[in-house]
């Protein structure tokens, strides 16, 4: 079991994508080196003319951009540790001597931990330390610590830093979404952060069907919204297994992104809380006719006992209990389904992978919000601000190049979250994959994870070692990343159309407009409200703080628009 959660873990880690992380620089004593290319001395920026530079920053000059440059004396890094990623390590290494520290060491950059806790109390003591202006040199902050921090001139310019010193898979890495995401970086025209990627092609809504309940029916693939609901009403009509008594499963959590509820309203064409232009400014779409709509169609599924009457007080552990005792035999949920089914496939269980399909002959487009989380930053204070740079370029390469070495979980994690790559390679692993069976051949590939993800799914695959399945499930032939590699050819997601920091009224009334909302939804599918208590809902919702957001949120719009 401990594999197999070692396994989850990395596939999370790889799609959430989303994720780049923490570290620090900050030198505890002066120093005055600079990166050195292995086959040059030390040499000023490429964009500048050292003859020209005071004989002071000719003393601190950086060097041209080698991405793996060597530090010539060393130099000391300070960062971040999150404790709670420490575990099932090996004997022999601890935070300060592992693999990754090792590594660094060999490129002349010392880390060391200036803030370490948990996840509790991590946040609490990095704004302690903003408070009394002791900042690690490099740090992850939030989205409200970043504005704190910028308006205080606490950040180092990392505009020219970035440029010269990313390599092409640290810029390829924070490019993936378009290069939306960096501008979120910026003040004043200055980069002082690099805002976190959000990764977003894993994130569709994937229909789980048995497909031993199917073949028993003489049931096809769901093409249509009414389709999937045929197959529910016919599992439960039939009480296929014996035991079947919910047609589609559902839980209490209607408002989180990727649960049973957010994937069947994507399939009505309604979204939660995504920003959308609409005649030249942004509007919620939470509060839209759409959404309306998608309540009123799955009141009358609820109607007809074709959703779990349960729902509103299931958590997913329950939901999983009634597809391990056969009472359920369709799932909405996400490309990592195959990990909550694997004890049902252990027990003998059959399923199959779909996307949500569409109620009418629009496409299904697959919600996500890329709103500024967080950024990496660097302290003003720092002197070599691009040795942040440095440790992304070489977490990149080497996880890729030595994945036995430093991409093994339990060694990750040293480096994770002090540096961490955000570039999502499911898709290619897929792809790849994919390649292998059909030729033969082991495909020569730099993406992250593939050779130990591979090894899982051909356990799986040659032996049916149930240890392999969940990568077989999401990366096979007929595994979830098929209907996410659908969707990316077809271009298929709703993207949050407001990607800035959260303003001053969302940090104010999400919590209250969230609540409002799940009430709704849940008071309409199970008829405690009519559908008509939508639009008093909606007059709420704008009264409780949602027009004024939508103010905040315009404001921004217009600003990056007229820019």
């Amino acid at each position: 079991m401990e594999e197999l959660e070692m396994k989850k873990a990395l596939c999370l880690l790889l799609a959430m994508l989303m994720i780049l992380a923490i570290c620090a620089c900050a030198a505890k004593e002066p120093a005055t080196a600079a990166p050195n290319s292995e086959n040059s001395q030390s040499t000023t920026k490429e964009n500048a003319d050292s003859t020209d530079l005071p004989d002071e920053s000719q003393e601190n000059a950086v060097t041209v951009a080698d991405p793996f440059g060597k530090y010539e004396p060393s130099i000391d890094i300070t960062t971040m540790m999150l404790e709670d990623n420490i575990r099932n390590v090996p004997e022999n290494m601890t935070m300060d001597s592992n693999p990754w520290i090792d590594l660094f060491k060999e490129y002349g950059i010392n880390v060391s931990y200036k803030i370490s806790g948990s996840a509790s109390d991590l946040d609490t003591k990095l704004n302690m330390a903003i408070a009394t202006e002791d900042l690690p040199d490099i740090m992850q902050v939030t989205a409200s610590q970043f504005q704190e921090l910028s308006e205080a001139g606490y950040l180092a310019d990392l505009t020219e830093v970035f440029e010269t010193y990313a390599s092409p898979e640290t810029k390829a890495m924070y490019m993936q979404d378009g290069g939306i995401m960096m501008q979120n970086g910026y003040v004043d025209g200055k980069l002082v952060g690099l805002a976190l990627p959000q990764g977003y092609q894993d994130f569709i809504p994937i229909v789980s069907i048995r497909s031993d309940w199917l073949e028993e029916c003489g049931l096809d693939a769901p093409k249509t919204m009414d389709e999937l609901w045929n197959i529910a009403k016919t599992f439960k009509e039939k009480n296929v297994g014996g035991n079947c008594s919910i047609g589609i499963g559902m839980t209490k959590n209607v408002l989180d992104l990727l649960t049973p509820t957010i994937g069947l309203l994507n399939g009505y064409h309604a979204y939660y809380n995504v920003w959308i232009e609409q005649d030249g400014e942004l509007v919620n779409s939470t509060i839209q006719p759409e959404m309306k709509e998608a309540l009123a169609a799955l009141h009358d599924k609820y109607e007809e006992g074709l959703i779990d009457p349960e729902f509103g007080t299931k958590e997913n552990a329950q939901l999983m209990e009634d597809v391990m005792a056969g009472r359920c035999g369709i799932v909405v949920s996400h490309y990592c389904a195959p990990f909550d089914l694997l004890n049902a496939v252990a027990d003998g269980q059959k399923w199959e992978f779909f996307s949500v399909p569409s109620a009418d002959d629009d496409p299904v487009l697959a919600q996500f919000s890329l709103a500024f989380s967080g950024a990496l930053c660097v302290s003003a204070a720092c002197e070599h601000p691009e040795a942040m740079i440095e440790m992304l370029n070489i977490f990149t390469k080497y996880v890729a190049e030595d994945p036995q070495t430093y991409n093994d979980n339990a060694v990750r994690n040293f480096a994770y979250p002090t540096i961490t790559s955000a570039i999502s390679g499911n898709n290619d692993i897929h792809k790849e994959y994919l390649e292998f069976l059909e030729t033969g051949v082991t495909p020569v590939t730099t993406t992250q994870g593939y050779e130990s993800t591979v090894e899982a799914a051909e356990k799986y695959r040659l032996n049916q070692d149930i240890d392999g399945y969940t990568m077989w499930g999401v990366f096979g032939p007929e595994g979830t990343e098929v209907q996410v590699s659908k969707a990316i050819e077809n271009n298929a997601y709703m993207i949050d159309a407001f990607t800035g920091a959260p303003t001053a009224s969302m940090i104010e009334y999400s919590s209250v407009l969230k609540t409002l909302t799940e009430q709704i939804v849940t008071d309409i599918i199970c008829g405690v409200k009519s559908v008509d208590a939508f639009d008093a809902f909606v007059e709420s919702w704008k009264l409780n703080g949602g027009d004024a957001i939508a103010a905040e949120v315009n404001a921004w719009y217009q600003a990056k628009t007229s820019n």
